[in-house]
């Protein structure tokens, strides 16, 4: 069985990597987006009208690449913010100048039945409190609908560590999981919720790696 991970382990590795390899946010931000334009070019998704749904944070710049790299595919994209664009992360604000600068579509409000494919980049692992109303209210009609959703690392609105719904949660098809699958995908709701889970490596290093390496 592939090795599950807590948020706490996560963040550790991702520094870890960071610290000794040099790779920076943005090159593991970019490596996570190109590895699920692989997963969805290799899988059987409808690509002919793709919705990324962003939020602020690590996850959301995941997102922002991601569809800069599938409007360069020449792609069918649409790119939409949830929360204000203003407040967003660093990492994010440096992905939407990638963005911009290739012409990726922005749309303020969508109508969830129009996407062949959602994709849901709106948390990561970070959450650990319930959604805020609108967003809950936000997933449940999506839901409704009966969208295909591919979760970027997690369905947004599940606790990575105890697969807990926080409110609400966006139900997926699948969930491409970075470098590790995260626990709450195998626990609780959020085995259900996270659909297929697929693993794809980014480059994330571990002590255990780094010691083998010199060896």
């Amino acid at each position: 069985m592939t090795q599950l991970v807590t948020v706490d382990e996560m963040q550790q590795i991702e520094a870890y990597t960071m610290e000794e390899s040099g790779l920076s946010t943005a090159v593991l931000t970019e490596r996570a987006a190109m590895a699920t334009l692989n997963v969805l070019a290799a899988g059987r998704f409808d690509l002919s009208k793709v919705l990324v749904l962003a939020g602020l944070g690590g996850n959301g710049a995941d997102g922002v690449a991601l569809a800069r790299l599938l409007h360069q595919a020449k792609i069918p994209v649409t790119l939409q913010f949830v929360g204000n664009v203003n407040r967003a992360s660093q990492a994010v604000k440096n992905q939407l100048k990638a963005a911009n600068a290739c012409g990726v579509p922005r749309a303020e409000k969508s109508d969830f039945k129009e996407p062949s494919l959602i994709i849901d980049a709106i948390f990561g692992i970070g959450l650990n409190k319930d959604l805020p109303d609108g967003l809950q209210k936000m997933l449940k009609a999506a839901n409704h609908i009966d969208n295909t959703v591919v979760a970027l690392d997690m369905p947004t609105g599940i606790d990575a560590d105890s697969g807990e719904v926080r409110g609400a949660a966006l139900k997926a098809k699948a969930t491409i999981a970075f470098g590790y699958p995260k626990a709450g995908c195998q626990r609780g709701q959020g085995k259900k919720m996270a659909g297929r889970v697929i693993t794809q490596n980014i480059g994330l290093i571990t002590a255990d790696d780094f010691a083998f390496s010199i060896q």
